[in-house]
């Protein structure tokens, strides 16, 4: 049975700048959870390990890797997989928000294919594309570490970079673990392409089936496999994503938002966005300001 956290260090929460990433050291991350990491899978996040000292151990398909160089081993959304660090690693977990990748690449679907599975990339090779995401991780991490002016919107565009740079890498210069069923996960994207496109929250599950030419229970089950949620809170995590960009746009009114998604009472809007969210949508705007 997969374990699920929606966060990281076993959590089921994570603050994201912009709703798009967190960066933790990973100094930082073995003082709260230790060196070993039981399989588990992330519901919404895609990961990379950026190691820059010591070993690490990973556990993907019941098979071990080792990874004794400095490295970025990226891990997908949903994927189950476990890690054990030899004590005094160094590095940093930078963590993305799925739901706003998959957004920001849903005119790149070849990108989106090419990142969803693990891969584990030795930095130290003299490759320019593996040099470019290298260096564009380490712009990230100081970014991230900084309080300049801008930091947000930095690191919205450095998100893009590093996304299309990951993908530029080769397979013959890394390591890929294919671990899930592809057609299952073809499925599952094309399904969250109809929810992007259609930002509704009045079409229905079995209509989404019919476009995809499965059954309901067919599209539950992969939902349930791959993202261990329904389908009904996969479209919801999506609908939330998108009404929290459209909340930034402060010309619109809370109103005209909520009917921007087919949402005909404000009301219902405004306690659906602070179920999922902890908020009302006027004090996540209040937020941004």
């Amino acid at each position: 049975m997969k374990v699920y956290y929606n966060g990281i260090f076993g959590q089921q929460d994570i603050k994201l700048v912009r709703d798009i990433i967190n960066i933790v050291s990973l100094d930082e991350m073995f003082s709260l959870i230790g060196y070993s990491i039981s399989s588990h899978a992330h519901r919404n996040l895609f990961q990379i390990f950026v190691i820059e000292e010591g070993t690490v151990r990973l556990t993907a398909n019941n098979e071990h890797f080792y990874v004794n160089k400095p490295s970025i081993i990226t891990i997908p959304q949903s994927v189950v997989h476990g890690l054990e660090f030899e004590s005094g690693s160094k590095g940093h977990l930078v963590s993305l928000s799925a739901n706003a990748v998959e957004k920001m690449l849903r005119y790149d679907v070849e990108v989106i294919y090419e990142l969803d599975t693990i891969s584990i990339t030795e930095t130290a090779q003299d490759i320019s594309v593996v040099n470019d995401a290298y260096a564009t991780l380490q712009k990230c991490i100081l970014e991230y570490q900084s309080n300049l002016a801008g930091k947000d919107l930095a690191l919205q565009y450095l998100v893009g970079m590093l996304l299309l740079r990951l993908y530029r890498i080769n397979h013959s210069h890394q390591t890929v673990i294919h671990t899930l069923n592809q057609n299952e996960r073809s499925i599952f994207r094309n399904f969250r392409k109809l929810v992007q496109e259609n930002s509704s929250i009045k079409k229905r599950i079995e209509d989404y089936a019919q476009d995809l030419g499965i059954t309901v229970a067919l599209l539950s089950q992969i939902c349930k496999a791959i993202a261990g949620k329904s389908p009904k809170e996969v479209i919801l995590d999506f609908l939330i994503l998108n009404i929290k960009a459209a909340l930034k746009n402060h010309n619109l009114s809370i109103s005209e938002v909520s009917y921007r998604f087919d949402i005909d009472d404000p009301s219902y809007f405004s306690r659906l966005f602070k179920q999922k969210t902890g908020l009302t949508p006027k004090e996540y705007r209040s937020g941004l300001r």
